[in-house]
């Protein structure tokens, strides 16, 4: 350390209580991670992902280039099996998130007045650690999804944009920030297009700090970034037995990558269920910060805006309220995860909030012993809550409902059997099962909902070249009859389209389907 310059030296010493943080978090989220592959906390498309990032495929939309190619590179380290390592790798994606939330948190504090104390380095920490157990980052952190890396993705732009706008138009040197955010947008984005919610509070924030250049390589970083999308139409070309929508072709990159499969979510909740969602969402953010967080969440936004830090406190309100309202309107029932980035938000909220409880806040500047006693308990009270009343609901070291249920239908299944699935876990569970695990030997395995899609048929026609696949305009009844010919049929569900023409006999876990005499 004595070679070191003291300006270095002081970065290190900035830099501690981060990684301190971080391997916390990531011992407890590697600590509790699903085992192998799991439909736990919402993670049907678990085996789509990792039989794209496994096979060099193309997943469900958006196609999630960044998530693949990262999930990629994580894969070769040995780590166990193939959905291990990507359950891992969520956990670490995770564990960078939280140590970003620190940095942002601790630059934040430093712009409010303090210097880097104890006191500041524990607001920040106290913070980070209650968003690191909050159940939902580490339900997203224990499974092979994409919010985790969504999650990094996010808590990235907001320090580096938080970074490049706090250096004024007139200073030097900001244009490596600026480009570093554009790559880290572009990147994101190829992660989870959810980033651009994100964009109006970014802008905010970067707004006094603009100039053409900086503008400029932001651009370039921008586009640099969004190179990742090239994966999907080079990785389709190969024909991989994974490969939604092809977009090796225009109509079918838009396709995916504009996430049309599922534009009738997007806002589409009923009116008559958004109180029942605004009242989730109350509740869950209550979950999170063990409630006697958010009013402490609310004075850390109130000190930024009495404090100056209008612009910021702004922003990041703005950042909220546009990742709960997608959050609340989206019609699926885990819209919830969509809500990560603004519990990030919240958790910089409360370590400012920390902060000027310590500092007397509430009782006009008066600060005194028993005001920081009631701030310490809380950032460490906080986080160790959430830990004891989440940890037995959220770790999965022992689940094994998906894997047992793929054994269980597979020796089932007698040679030459086509099996219809209906279900998105049960179809990427055998996803990875036929195609990573490579355990399905000669058994069919269809999407009956997908079958439709000209994409998919031609998935299929590469996978199994002996199925009629050929026609997408007869229904799904009248294809099964043809089937019945030359196979036995089984289900992986039931289904009321071939419920007049087909008897379902039990077989298992399955059914196993006859024509009704």
């Amino acid at each position: 350390m004595k070679s070191l310059s003291p300006t270095v030296r002081a970065r290190l010493g900035r830099l501690w209580p981060a990684l301190l943080v971080g391997a916390a978090a990531l011992l407890l989220y590697a600590g509790t991670a699903a085992p192998g592959l799991t439909w736990a906390h919402d993670g049907a498309d678990g085996g789509d992902l990792i039989t794209a990032v496994a096979t060099w495929g193309v997943p469900h939309p958006s196609g999630y280039p960044a998530y693949v190619l990262f999930g990629r590179l994580f894969a070769l380290l040995p780590l166990g099996s193939m959905a291990r390592r990507m359950n891992l790798f969520s956990a670490t994606a995770a564990a960078a998130s939280v140590v970003l939330v620190y940095l942002t948190a601790a630059w934040a504090l430093e712009r409010s007045g303090d210097r880097r104390t104890w006191r500041e380095v524990l607001w920040a920490a106290g913070a980070a650690l209650a968003y690191t157990c909050g159940p939902t980052l580490w339900s997203q952190a224990v499974i092979a999804e994409v919010y985790a890396f969504a999650a990094l993705s996010f808590a990235l732009c907001l320090y580096l944009a938080l970074r490049a706008g706090a250096r004024l138009s007139g200073e030097s040197g900001g244009e490596r920030l600026w480009g570093m955010l554009g790559l880290a947008l572009g990147v994101g984005l190829g992660g989870h297009l959810t980033l651009l919610l994100a964009l109006p509070g970014l802008a905010l924030l970067l707004w006094p700090g603009r100039t053409w250049r900086r503008l400029g390589a932001m651009a370039a970083g921008l586009a640099l970034g969004l190179g990742v999308y090239l994966y999907l139409p080079l990785a389709a070309a190969r024909g991989p037995v994974l490969n939604w929508g092809d977009p090796s072709r225009w109509r079918g990159f838009w396709w995916l990558v504009s996430g049309r499969f599922y534009h009738g979510y997007a806002f589409g909740l009923p009116l008559r269920y958004l109180p029942q969602r605004v009242v989730a969402w109350a509740t869950l953010w209550g979950r999170e910060f063990a409630w006697v967080g958010l009013p402490v969440a609310a004075l850390g936004l109130w000190s930024w805006w009495e404090g100056g830090l209008r612009r910021l406190a702004v922003a990041t309100s703005i950042t909220v309220a546009l990742y709960s309202a997608y959050a609340i309107t989206y019609d699926t029932t885990d819209s919830y995860v969509y809500l990560i980035p603004a519990l990030a938000v919240t958790a910089i909220w409360l370590a400012e909030g920390l902060r000027a409880l310590a500092a007397g806040f509430l009782a006009d500047g008066a600060a005194t012993c028993g005001w920081l006693l009631v701030a310490v308990v809380l950032a460490v009270g906080l986080p160790a809550w959430s830990l004891a009343s989440n940890y037995r609901a959220l770790e999965l070291r022992n689940d094994r409902e998906a894997v047992v249920w793929v054994d269980a239908a597979l020796a089932e299944l007698p040679s030459g059997a086509l099996l219809i699935t209906g279900q998105d876990g049960h179809t990427f569970a055998l996803d990875y099962a036929c195609w990573v695990d490579r355990r399905c030997a000669d058994v069919l395995v269809v999407d009956g909902d997908l079958l439709e899609q000209d994409w998919y048929r031609a998935q299929l026609a590469r996978r199994y070249p002996a199925l009629d696949v050929s026609s997408g305009s007869i229904s799904l009844a009248d294809w099964v009859a043809g089937q019945l010919t030359e196979r036995r049929v089984f289900l992986g569900s039931a289904r009321r389209d071939l419920e007049e023409r087909y008897a379902a006999s039990a077989r298992g876990v399955l059914w196993e389907l006859v024509a009704r005499k």
